[in-house]
């Protein structure tokens, strides 16, 4: 019974869902509802990117799905959930269109609704690399770095600010500003015959990217001066050499290939002369070296291509010859005398010696008490003097005793010291003679006739005029002005000593000489030495003194040693003379023979040897007790052959 009151229970409820089933279908059903929506999207969104939802509702919950009907040129997407999209590869651009209308359509399987979408876009900066493309220029060779070659040009669709820098640099030669001029580097130079074509990788910035791109420079030929060739031969040249050897050869290269003309625009007043094709130097025709006037010469060389030209000055040094020197007779026989040609005149104890710009040599004939003057061809005459006493006028009728020294001015006055008379006397070149310093024999600095001597011996001028005695007595050296004052430069009682003025000490000091920087020279003969005296002049020339140093350039002990310094011997040196160069030569009196000394105190022998008589070479030559020498300004030196009663002459 309880069986059958459940299955009652279930066919009753069976039959009451089957009523509620067929009330539902009986009722209608509604379409979707959807309305007008708007979504924003950036421009740069991806196809990838989900930027909306579409939204739509349906009143008996039915399941929705959504499909576009109309799409902005097909730009956009919509899933069937209602998911807004762009279509797969399309892109949205803010400044093509800011917005776009589509119609998306929804159905719930029965019934469709639809409604339009907007979409704006969202404008996003959109940054884009700046635009450089190839560039080419012309640079012509000559250029420097302060030149602008070109201005690189790139281009920014945004209008940025472009920054430009070279990343290749072609051998290191170029750069850029960072607005993109083109130059040289400071001190780089171009050459079309080495390269004429540079390519340079040159990048442009905007601040974010950045793009590059090769820059092309491309060099023009421009005609350039001839080169120097470091092959060019320039050798010293020998004073002997002759005018047809060519000593030098100068080669130069031109960078177009031009051909080469050589000239010489300074040819050492016409001495050289130059190839005008070949660029070889030689002597001018005619012309010779002479390494004792001058020991090198500058000259100009300039190299042409027509067009440019190239300038260099060259040294040419000339090589010492060792000269043949000769010495000779130049006047003189027995003693005695006697005016006339060469040996035909007589000499009695020739003591001084000295030469004019002519050449004309004046000698002190000592024992005969005379002043000679002799021509350069040996004519021999009397110039002033007679016999033995004192008195001053015109040519023979002045007297002397025991003349010595002598020295000449740049206006032909002779100034001659007196041994026997104590005294300074002056020669005009008409022969008058006049006394300018001194008495009796003794000391005295003063003026004139009131200043005193004893046994002055040599003498010799500077450039003012002003003279310098060695007086032997005294053992000093006297200074003289052309006024006639006298007064004591150096030295004080006998003896040896170096120092400053009244310090020093000389011991018969025979010989005297200046040199072209007024530095004097002394034959210290007693004391066997040369020695030097150095002169300070006060401000205002050569006129009030300053300091006088004396030192000792050579010589040591009596002897006949060659050397230098204090290594070097003499024996009673007697004259002394300086050439033009400096060098200084000695009348080694006791030794008989001719001294050379350099300015650094170096000695040696030039000629003579034992006491005798011998014309010839250097080597053979042989003099007796020579005194006073000169040196003319050929560098031909004249000697007082005092033993020999002669004048002697070494031809340089």
């Amino acid at each position: 019974m309880r069986k059958i009151k459940q299955l009652v229970i279930i066919a009753g409820a069976i039959v009451i869902f089957s009523c509620k089933k067929d009330d539902d279908q009986s009722i209608s059903n509604t379409a979707p509802e959807i309305e007008a929506q708007s979504f924003n999207a950036s421009e740069a969104a991806k196809d990838t990117d989900k930027f909306g939802q579409i939204v739509a509702a349906d009143l008996e919950g039915d399941t929705l799905h959504f499909s576009l009907t109309e799409n902005s040129n097909g730009l956009f997407a919509v899933s069937a959930t209602g998911s807004l999209s762009l279509a797969a590869g399309k892109k949205l651009d803010y400044e093509t269109a800011k917005s776009h209308s589509i119609t998306v359509e929804v159905s719930d399987g029965e019934a469709t609704s639809a409604a339009k979408m907007t979409i704006n876009v969202i404008d996003v900066d959109e940054n884009t690399a700046p635009v450089l493309t190839a560039q080419t220029f012309t640079a012509s060779e000559d250029i420097n770095g302060t030149t602008i070659i070109g201005v690189v040009v790139a281009t920014d669709a945004e209008g940025d600010d472009l920054q430009y820098a070279i990343v290749s640099n072609e051998d290191d030669l170029f750069e850029i500003s960072s607005t993109g001029e083109l130059s040289l580097i400071s001190g780089k130079q171009l050459d079309y015959e080495t390269k004429a074509t540079y390519t340079l990788t040159v990048s442009v910035s905007d601040g974010v990217l950045t793009i590059s791109n090769d820059v092309t420079i491309t060099i023009s030929n421009v005609n350039e001066a001839p080169i120097w060739d470091d092959s060019s031969i320039i050798d010293d040249a020998a004073e002997d050499i002759d005018d047809t050897v060519v000593f030098a050869f100068i080669k130069a290269t031109d960078p177009e290939g031009d051909a080469l003309t050589f000239s010489l625009t300074n040819d050492a007043n016409g001495l050289f002369e130059i190839g005008s094709t070949n660029g070889e130097i030689s002597l001018a025709a005619g012309k010779s070296l002479d390494y004792e006037t001058a020991t090198s010469h500058t000259i100009t060389v300039t190299v042409s291509d027509g067009v440019l030209s190239n300038s260099e000055d060259i040294r040419i040094d000339v090589i010492d010859v060792a000269d043949t020197m000769i010495v000779s007779t130049l006047a003189g026989s027995s003693r005695g005398f006697a005016d006339g040609t060469g040996a035909n005149a007589q000499f009695y104890l020739p003591s001084g010696t000295a030469v004019d710009a002519q050449g004309n040599v004046y000698v002190t004939d000592t024992s005969n008490h005379r002043i000679r003057k002799i021509t350069p061809d040996g004519t021999t005459t009397t110039f002033a003097g007679s016999t033995y006493g004192f008195a001053d006028g015109t040519g023979t009728n002045a007297r002397f005793a025991d003349p010595y020294g002598i020295t000449i001015d740049a206006q032909g006055n002779l100034y001659v010291t007196e041994r026997r008379n104590h005294k300074i006397r002056k020669i005009t070149p008409a022969g008058v003679v006049t006394t300018l310093a001194g008495s009796t024999q003794g000391f005295a600095d003063d003026v004139g006739t009131d200043a005193q001597f004893s046994d002055p011996q040599g003498i010799t001028i500077d450039s003012q005029g002003n003279l310098y005695v060695a007086d032997r007595g005294n053992h000093k050296i006297r200074r003289i002005t052309q006024g006639g004052v006298v007064t004591t430069l150096a030295g004080s009682t006998e003896g040896f000593a170096d120092g400053t003025g009244v310090n020093a000490q000389f011991g018969d000091p025979v010989g005297i000489a200046i040199d072209g920087l007024q530095t004097l020279y002394v034959a210290d003969s007693g004391n066997n030495r040369i020695r030097k005296i150095s002169i300070s002049f006060q401000v205002g020339g050569n006129s009030t003194i300053g300091t006088v140093v004396v030192s000792t350039l050579a010589g040591s002990t009596r002897g006949a040693s060659d050397g230098t310094g204090t290594n070097a011997q003499f024996s009673a040196p007697n004259g002394i003379a300086v050439d033009t160069q400096g060098d200084i030569y000695v009348a080694d009196r006791n030794n008989h023979t001719i001294r050379k000394v350099t300015p650094t105190g170096e000695v040696t022998t030039l000629t003579g040897g034992p006491s005798g008589y011998v014309d010839g070479t250097t080597a053979d030559a042989r003099f007796s007790s020579p005194s006073g020498i000169a040196v003319d300004t050929q560098g031909n030196v004249y000697i007082s052959d005092m033993g020999n009663d002669k004048i002697r002459k070494i031809t340089m």
